[in-house]
C-alpha cells in the first residue's frame, strides 16, 4: 500500500510542522528542522511490505532531531536503513559520527536519541526494519552502527538496485506479495552488512569471526531442537564448549541467552504472520520452548508485551491489510 505526503500547497509557516507530522507517521517521532522552512520542498512516498517499509523522500536542506522525549513513546525497537542518492549525511548517535557520501548507507538505531544532517538537496531511500528482524538474520546489529556502507558495488548495489526499482513492480496490477518483498531486501540487506570486511576485521580476528558466523547459522538452523545446548553446538561446529562461551562473552551475551533471544524472535515472527491458525503453545513448541508459562514471561521481557496482544495485533493489521488491498491478503 503506498501513502504520500508533499508539501507543495501547504502554506509556508505551516511547511515544518506538516513535514515533522508525515516523517512521524511513516518512522517514529521525530522533530523535522528545515533549514530554510517557508521555501522547504519535501515530497515523501511510502510502500507498506509487511515487517518492513520503503519509503523515498527528495527533500531540500533539512535536520532530523529524535530526542528522548520521543524515545517514550516505543512500543517496539525499529531502525532505519538511509540510502542517500545524491549529497552527503551527517548523522550523530550515542557518541558516534560519520559522513554518509552519495550512493552509501548507515543505519539510525531509533532506541537512542540522534541528530541526522542533510545539508544539501538530497534523493534519500530507506528502509524501516523492526529491529528484532534484523537481529534474526545477523545478530548483533550495533556492530554494524559506526559505518557507512558501499551502495555503488557488490551486494550494497544490488540491493539499492533492487529498492529504487520496487516501486515500478508494487504498482502494477498483478502485484507480487509485498510481504515477500521485504522479505527479500532484509535479507539482501544481511548479506550487504555481513560481507563487509571491517565488519569482519572490527572482531578480535576473522578467524573467530569466521567461526562465530558458521555457529549462529548452526544455531538458527536447530532452534527447533529443544535439546540444543553448548554441547551439542561445540560438537556440531568442531569447537570446544570453552571456545564457543568465549566467542559469545566477547560480544557481551551468552550461548543460552542468545539462543533464546533468536527462539523469541521466530515465535514473535511467527504469532505476527499465522494469525490464529495455530495456537500460542503451538508456536512456543515448534521453536524449542517446552514450558509455555515461562515462554511467556521471557516473551514479555524482551517484547514488552505478551503473546497474546502480539497475536491479536497481528490478525489486526492482516484484517487492515486485506481490506485496503485483497491482493495482498
Amino acid at each position: 500500500m503506498l501513502t504520500e505526503y508533499s508539501v507543495d500547497g501547504i502554506a509556508p509557516n505551516g511547511k515544518a510542522r506538516f513535514w515533522s507530522d508525515a516523517v512521524t507517521c511513516v518512522y517514529f517521532p521525530l522533530n523535522a528542522r528545515p533549514s530554510d522552512p517557508f521555501r522547504f520542498s519535501g515530497k515523501l512516498r511510502n510502500w507498506n511490505l509487511g515487517d518492513v517499509s520503503l519509503s523515498h523522500i527528495k527533500s531540500g536542506p533539512i535536520r532530523y532531531l529524535r530526542e528522548p522525549e520521543h524515545l517514550r513513546v516505543d512500543k517496539e525497537e525499529h531502525l532505519l536503513v538511509t540510502f542517500s542518492g545524491d549529497s552527503d549525511i551527517r548523522f550523530e548517535q550515542d557518541r558516534m559520527s560519520l559522513t554518509c557520501r552519495r550512493n552509501q548507507f548507515f543505519i539510525e538505531m531509533a532506541h537512542l536519541p540522534y541528530v541526522f544532517d542533510q545539508l544539501e538537496h538530497n534523493d534519500i531511500w530507506v528502509l524501516r526494519i523492526r529491529a528484532s528482524l534484523l537481529k534474526w538474520h545477523v545478530g548483533c546489529i550495533e556492530k554494524f552502527v559506526p559505518y557507512a556502507f558501499d551502495a555503488e558495488r557488490g551486494i550494497g548495489a544490488l540491493l539499492f538496485d533492487m529498492m529504487r526499482m520496487a516501486p515500478n513492480r508494487l504498482s502494477e496490477p498483478d502485484r507480487i506479495s509485498y510481504a515477500r518483498v521485504g522479505q527479500s531486501l532484509v535479507e539482501l540487506l544481511a548479506l550487504a552488512l555481513e560481507s563487509d570486511e571491517r565488519v569482519l576485521d572490527s572482531r578480535e580476528s576473522s578467524v573467530q569471526s569466521a567461526h562465530l558466523a558458521r555457529i549462529e547459522r548452526f544455531i538458527r538452523r536447530n532452534l527447533a531442537n529443544p535439546d540444543l545446548s553448548p554441547e551439542l553446538i561445540a560438537q556440531a561446529c568442531g569447537v570446544s564448549t570453552r571456545y564457543l562461551h568465549g566467542l559469545f562473552r566477547v560480544g557481551g551475551s551468552s550461548v543460552s541467552r542468545w539462543i533464546r533471544e533468536q527462539r523469541l524472535i521466530a515465535c514473535d515472527r511467527d504469532l505476527r504472520r499465522s494469525g490464529r491458525k495455530i495456537s500460542i503453545a503451538e508456536v512456543a513448541y515448534r521453536w524449542g520452548f517446552n514450558d509455555h508459562a515461562q515462554f511467556s514471561r521471557h516473551f514479555k521481557a524482551y517484547f514488552g508485551r505478551t503473546p497474546t496482544d502480539r497475536r491479536e495485533a497481528g490478525v489486526e493489521l492482516a484484517g487492515q491489510a486485506a481490506l485496503t488491498d485483497p491482493d495482498i491478503a
